[in-house]
């Protein structure tokens, strides 16, 4: 069977990971969402999520493909968002030529980079200098040219085997320079305390024994949802005029509705074993969150151990207890053919579960749906986890 680009992906992450162990934590932090409208080829974000065009990650081989996005992880890890919004030549230089001076910079450091790559030899410049040296160089080889770029890349990007333009700013602000620097402290205290056993692996240990509570991730997952949506990652088009808004079919811009964004939020909720004594009061507390924040929520709740339960537009607070639909067992991909089969529009699918379940394979819905577990030991899915508390630890 084919595998997915999400997956090819996410094992790229893990040979990175493997073979770099310095990269490790960030390797195992990546994540990856399709976007095959705005991302020609792949892109990541001051945030370290890598966009990806489905077609771009499946022409390239597996080493190719890890040799991206280790160059992916390097534009982040180098600070490369950073470097250009405070560079003296932000204004004065184009963006794709402050790109390919990044790309020179870390291109030096990756092997098996498609044919494509730019690098120093390539164009005639010392090897192993700085974004900013490299794109002085690139400066004067313009004028030289006419303001005409020499040597480097050519032609249509969607022919290209590397990412073209591939630095993402969109919702940037500086708060991400504490966390990429906490990262690159974490980072080297790994490198110093690697022994015998596998690097990934322990990275990996020590990163699930970090649980925050689930009302911290949870709030925190839906507001990364809502400045997607406000920046330009949006998931609606205006079907017709109405009196805020002339029609505009061929453009996308966010929803509002009373001056707060629209968002539909659907819930997969294990109602099976423990989870069933939280259910309520985490509804209650859901609840709450979504009724501060500035935003108009559709939800849509699942209520899932095998079979689904399907509680329409809301919360349900009225129930004294949960009812188990009691499928005898425990599957929250039966959650997800649910929406699918319901043709239940969201833009984000939360996964909330305590044990192992079955996963749909190919995967559904693979660049909108999250899980929250706090049992992550056991998760083997192709979705984003987050490892949580849900009890009272």
């Amino acid at each position: 069977m084919e595998r997915t680009p999400e997956f090819r992906l996410v094992s790229a992450a893990r040979n990175v990971g493997n073979a770099f162990h310095y990269y490790t934590p960030a390797a195992v932090r990546v994540r990856f969402r399709q976007d095959n409208k705005n991302t020609p080829t792949m892109a990541v974000n001051a945030s370290l999520v890598i966009s990806y065009n489905e077609e771009f990650v499946q022409k390239l081989t597996d080493s190719e493909l890890s040799a991206v996005v280790l160059h992916e992880l390097l534009h982040y890890m180098n600070g490369h968002h950073a470097r250009y919004m405070n560079s003296a030549l932000k204004d004065t230089v184009p963006f794709e030529t402050h790109n390919v001076a990044m790309d020179i910079e870390i291109n030096e450091f990756i092997d098996n980079l498609p044919a494509d790559a730019c690098k120093a030899k390539g164009f005639g410049f010392p090897e192993r200098k700085s974004y900013e040296e490299y794109l002085l160089l690139l400066k004067e080889d313009m004028q030289d040219n006419g303001g005409r770029q020499g040597k480097g890349r050519q032609g249509n990007p969607a022919q290209c085997k590397m990412p073209v333009n591939d630095l993402n700013l969109d919702g940037y602000d500086d708060t991400h320079r504490a966390i990429l620097n906490t990262l690159i402290e974490e980072c080297k205290e790994h490198e110093k305390n690697r022994g015998s056993e596998s690097a990934f692996d322990e990275a990996i240990r020590k990163i699930k024994k970090r649980k925050y509570r689930w009302e911290q991730v949870f709030q925190n997952i839906i507001s990364a949802k809502v400045t997607e949506i406000i920046s330009g990652f949006r998931y609606r088009t205006f079907e017709k005029a109405n009196r805020r808004y002339v029609h505009t079919p061929g453009i996308i811009l966010p929803v509002f509705v009373d001056r707060k964004v629209k968002i539909s939020l659907a819930i997969i909720m294990d109602v099976s074993g423990s989870m069933g004594d939280l259910t309520d009061k985490m509804y209650g507390i859901m609840k709450s969150m979504v009724d501060i924040l500035n935003m108009d929520i559709d939800i849509t709740i699942l209520e899932v151990d095998a079979a689904v339960v399907h509680i329409l537009h809301g919360f349900d607070l009225n129930r004294d207890t949960v009812e188990s639909a009691r499928g005898g067992g425990t599957d929250m991909g039966a959650g997800l053919h649910y929406i699918q089969e319901h043709d239940i529009k969201s833009d984000l699918i939360m996964v909330m579960t305590d044990s192992e379940t079955p996963w749909p394979d190919p995967p559904l819905f693979s660049g909108k749906t999250v899980v929250l577990t706090d049992n992550p030991d056991v998760y083997d899915g192709p979705y984003p986890v987050y490892p949580v508390v849900f009890g009272e630890d």
